[in-house]
């Protein structure tokens, strides 16, 4: 259910590099701050009729990530390199992340999820040095299968250098294998997921840049 949480992230890296390109001219080196990061991922809830909300919501957790590439060629020098910890699933609710966890992301087995690109295409600079947009393209790895993939993503750069990225995404997560979890009354959640993210980056010697990663739920 947490498939292109890689992708979405990965796009707002590549992204860095445009938004970038205007005050830099060497090679730039980026990580991600995964406690500052966001990502939600949004599923329609088997009992919707019977709740306030339509959707299941739950977060994912950031263990890694980096982007490398020279600022003035990002197309072709880009290259982003992401994980995240599967079994970092949490909606709030212990039983129904627990048949996620077990039967959905098979997490004893596959418990992380990871995405490498390849290339970005249309992207654009808004605000020289400041905004920028792009669509990444790279190969997603979830519960043992990778499948390429095309994410949009928006990035903004504040005047300290630490860049913010936001962007919105859906697809059918069972076309990794991931299998649809059977809720509360054996009621299966909807097969699309919409995830949501908002990453935080800077460069590799920022402080919260070297803080430890959380440990990982078993």
């Amino acid at each position: 259910m947490s498939t292109r949480v890689g992708a979405g992230v990965a796009a707002v890296f590549i992204t860095i590099l445009l938004a970038l390109g205007s005050t830099l001219a060497a090679e730039i080196h980026l990580q991600i701050d995964p406690q500052k990061s966001q990502i939600k991922a949004t599923v329609a809830d088997p009992l919707a009729k019977l709740r306030e909300t339509g959707e299941i919501e739950a977060t994912l957790r950031i263990i890694s990530g980096n982007v490398d590439g020279d600022p003035q060629h990002p197309g072709e020098t880009g290259h982003i390199k992401l994980v995240i910890d599967a079994t970092s699933f949490d909606s709030g609710n212990n039983h129904r992340d627990n048949v996620v966890l077990g039967t959905a992301l098979d997490t004893a087995e596959y418990q992380t999820i990871s995405f490498e690109s390849t290339h970005l295409e249309n992207a654009q600079i808004d605000v020289p040095g400041k905004m920028g947009h792009v669509v990444v393209v790279g190969n997603l790895t979830l519960h043992g299968t990778t499948r390429e993939i095309r994410v949009p993503s928006d990035v903004s750069l504040d005047s300290g250098g630490t860049l913010s990225g936001d962007g919105e995404m859906s697809f059918n997560y069972t076309d990794f294998g991931v299998r649809v979890p059977r809720l509360l009354f054996a009621l299966p959640a909807g097969k699309d997921v919409t995830i949501h993210f908002h990453v935080i980056a800077g460069r590799p010697n920022s402080a919260w840049v070297d803080q430890a990663a959380r440990p990982s739920r078993s």
